[in-house]
């Protein structure tokens, strides 16, 4: 390798150099800017992100719950099988088996009269 001569060397190219105002301006602002923008996309992403986390979480919670509600029933049913319903709807099923059996007889004793009637006439025809 040769040495270097100086006079071989190019002069450096000068280069315009900016007031600190102007290159703040020109150069930085729009760097700022675009960071600033980008910071605000990225908070508004983790928000959103952190919104759909917490909704998958309470629709987990909800599906836990009901679960634990139908295995509750499933083991309550399973410990005491169904006994027949009390209260009002019993009360209401007997009143009107009640009156059923009344108006049963009571066409009963109808056809009976009827039949004695019927009978009454034949005999009175037939003398």
């Amino acid at each position: 390798m040769r040495p270097l001569d100086l006079d071989e060397l190019e002069a450096p190219e000068e280069v315009e150099v900016l007031e600190p105002e102007e290159d703040f301006e020109q150069f930085l602002l729009p760097v700022i800017h675009e960071m600033r923008e980008d910071i605000a996309a990225l908070t508004r992403e983790h928000g959103r992100a952190y919104m759909r986390n917490r909704s998958k979480l309470w629709e987990m919670d909800n599906m836990l719950i009901q679960i634990k509600t139908q295995v509750e029933a499933s083991e309550e049913s399973a410990l005491h099988p169904a006994e027949p319903p009390r209260g009002e709807a019993d009360e209401r099923v007997s009143e009107l088996c009640e009156k059923a059996e009344r108006e049963a007889r009571e066409v009963a004793k109808m056809a009976e009269m009827l039949v004695g009637l019927v009978r009454r006439i034949e005999e009175s025809e037939a003398s």
